[in-house]
């Protein structure tokens, strides 16, 4: 049907015939993305499966639909007008999928697609129609399976409010880190206590119910606000109630799978009041069939097709673009080296061991190259655990989130300290994270940091940064993590002492080992 054709129809039926060819753009957009993207699209889908903190997301994109959907009276009268200004935010968007790529981040790759569809759609549809459906459009990046950075500081606050709240009821509890004992038993906060499953499903659900109750940004923006901080407080209430009923049970209830049942009731319980508080100050509802005059628009005869095909292709061939730099800087793959990373460093004063001395070690996964030697000083234990990362990929990075320091099956360890901190080490300042670990009647001091170039931190982030910047040059250097542990004897002051002085000793050699192999590579 040509243009001269459309002008002769109804103007409702002009309207329907045009936004059917908007739509089927849209919607070939929307494969392109996908097939283009496929291994990330797909990774946030397994990822929904997978994990019930993330399951939320398979309702997603059905409840933007209907949010659109319930636009439809005034969106069939709005023009689409390309907005090719907005390239710019399209290339970042791309420019941060690269990097979230070559540094192996999902959650960076998972939040650049979905910015690349939303900023696609405002390209193709223009100012207004974007602007007219905004809210529904970024509630997409709820798909995203984000959150699990904030189980560690959660899982401190629950603590900290729980043991709080004990010691308001007169009950005698002793704490160490997130495990807490009181007479009738022994009670430790894990990654299930935080209150993260909390916090995503009430920050979801509390943005939506705020954009159909309230007009006004602010009332929208308190909401939200409160549905984070509700959450959090209701998640260390409903942890120290659950305490308090093994207690008084003599730890006969809420003690197994129940408790977890328990959460939910209550977190129900919780969010119910929350949205019947906030029902109180709902905004009167528009009008969802008000006229086109209503929104400051007005109805164009004659749509410029061309341009929205052509603002169409633009947009696949600037996304195109990513994963073929992505396959051009890849191809480069490292030879991995036969030879081995020194396993002993003679060492004066430190006599080395040909055995394990405790029955822990690191979880270096994905390691390319591994070394672990235990040392002694009179009555002084410590252990070099050392593991190199030549070729990273999906999976087998050295930052990730199975990385542990304690492997789950290990019953035996507990973690009971964690926190980052600089120390000095053979002359130079470096960020470390220092950890004491609890199990088979000892007590490890641990010191965990990264190695790429020169760059030696504990700090994911800036090691994930650096090595982007690296792989966008085609410089591949291999990453290490280090680890040196100590058994505490007498003190953890007495500790650090002895493991600073291990570590500045044996450090030096480390990294010879770690540089021979570097230039092989090379």
């Amino acid at each position: 049907m040509n243009e001269k054709q459309v002008e002769a129809l109804p103007h409702a039926e002009v309207l329907s015939k045009r936004w059917l060819v908007i739509l089927s753009q849209l919607f070939a957009l929307l494969i392109t993305l996908l097939l283009i993207f496929h291994e990330t699209a797909w990774s946030m889908v397994s990822i929904w499966y997978r994990s019930e903190t993330f399951a939320h997301g398979f309702i997603i994109l059905p409840i933007t639909l209907w949010l659109i959907w319930e636009k439809r009276k005034v969106l069939s009268e709005l023009t689409v007008s390309p907005e090719y200004r907005a390239i710019t935010l399209l290339v970042v968007a791309g420019f941060m999928w690269l990097l979230g790529y070559l540094v192996s981040a999902l959650v960076i790759q998972q939040l650049a697609f979905v910015g690349m569809l939303i900023i696609s759609i405002w390209i193709i549809l223009g100012n207004k129609i974007t602007w007219y459906i905004a809210f529904p459009l970024i509630y997409l990046f709820f798909a995203v399976p984000m959150g699990e950075d904030l189980v560690p500081p959660l899982m401190e606050i629950t603590a900290t409010f729980t043991v709080s709240l004990i010691k308001l009821t007169g009950i005698p509890v002793f704490r160490e880190g997130l495990y807490f004992s009181l007479p009738t038993g022994n009670w430790n906060v894990v990654e299930a206590c935080s209150g993260v499953r909390y916090l995503i499903a009430s920050i979801t659900l509390g943005a939506l119910y705020a954009y159909l109750t309230y007009r006004s940004f602010y009332k929208r923006t308190a909401f939200i606000i409160i549905s984070a901080i509700v959450p959090i407080l209701a998640n260390s209430f409903r942890a120290y109630i659950i305490v308090m009923l093994g207690h008084m049970s003599d730890m006969k209830i809420a003690t197994g799978v129940d408790h977890l049942i328990y959460g939910w009731l209550f977190f129900g319980l919780v969010m119910m009041i929350l949205f019947w508080i906030g029902a109180k100050w709902r905004d009167p509802e528009l009008d969802k069939g008000r006229s086109i005059n209503q929104e400051n628009d007005h109805f164009r005869t004659s749509e410029p097709h061309k341009r929205i095909v052509a603002a169409v292709f633009i947009v696949m061939i600037i996304n195109g673009v990513w994963p073929l730099m992505a396959i051009a800087i890849e191809s480069k793959k490292p030879v991995i080296p036969q030879e081995e990373l020194t396993q002993f460093f003679n060492l004066e004063e430190w006599q080395i061991l040909d055995k394990k001395i405790w029955n822990w070690q690191p979880m270096l996964l994905g390691a390319d190259k591994r070394m672990d030697q235990y040392y002694k000083d009179g009555p002084n234990n410590v252990m070099v655990s050392v593991g190199q990362y030549i070729d990273q990929k999906q999976g087998s990075e050295m930052i990730n989130s199975q990385n542990l320091l304690i492997d789950p099956e290990n019953k035996t360890w507990r973690l009971t300290k964690n926190y980052k901190q600089d120390v000095l080490i053979n002359g130079k300042l470096i960020n470390i994270e220092e950890s004491i670990i609890e199990g088979d009647n000892r007590k490890l001091l641990i010191w965990t940091w990264f190695r790429v170039g020169d760059i030696h931190t504990a700090n994911n982030y800036i090691i994930k940064l650096y090595e982007g910047g690296l792989k966008l040059t085609l410089n591949k250097p291999p990453s290490a993590k280090v680890i040196f542990a100590v058994e505490i004897k007498d003190s953890k002051l007495e500790a650090e002492k002895v493991l600073q002085r291990f570590a500045s000793e044996s450090y030096p050699a480390v990294l010879h080992s770690l540089e021979r192999l570097a230039e092989i590579i090379h």
